[in-house]
């Protein structure tokens, strides 16, 4: 990308020295209604007036990419709030699995799971031949 910068400005440079080195001439500038006049280059004049266009035409193009940047921020705010929410909702998950296998351990002592009756021995009633 910094070989393609420097292709295009180098150009681009040479070509403004060398429009500076051959539009030396003295050129009056003169706004009508006001009494003031200035005395420049011509290549002042001509380079000063491109600069004018570049930033007026800069100003019209940021300008106009104002609702894209708007979005783009609401978007990437809301892309925020929701990594946050996703992390508040996988630490409740981890505290509700923690809260489970707490619930689910067995007491010590019992040998049998939380809150389920322990069984009774089989009783049979029928005698057994030996």
């Amino acid at each position: 990308m910094r070989y393609l910068t420097w292709i295009v400005t180098l150009p681009i440079a040479l070509i403004a020295v060398l429009f500076a080195v051959s539009n030396r001439d003295v050129v009056t500038w003169a706004l009508w209604p006001l009494p003031f006049t200035l005395e420049a280059p011509l290549y002042l004049a001509a380079l000063l007036a491109l600069l004018a266009g570049f930033l007026a035409g800069g100003f019209i193009v940021w300008n106009a990419q104002r609702r894209h940047r708007r979005r783009a921020r609401r978007e990437s705010d809301r892309v925020l709030f929701l990594e946050r929410e996703v992390k508040e909702a996988q630490a409740r998950a981890t505290a509700a699995e923690k809260r489970l296998a707490e619930l689910s351990r067995p007491v010590s002592g019992a040998g049998t799971g939380v809150g389920l009756p322990v069984p009774a021995a089989p009783t049979s009633t029928a005698t057994t031949v030996h």
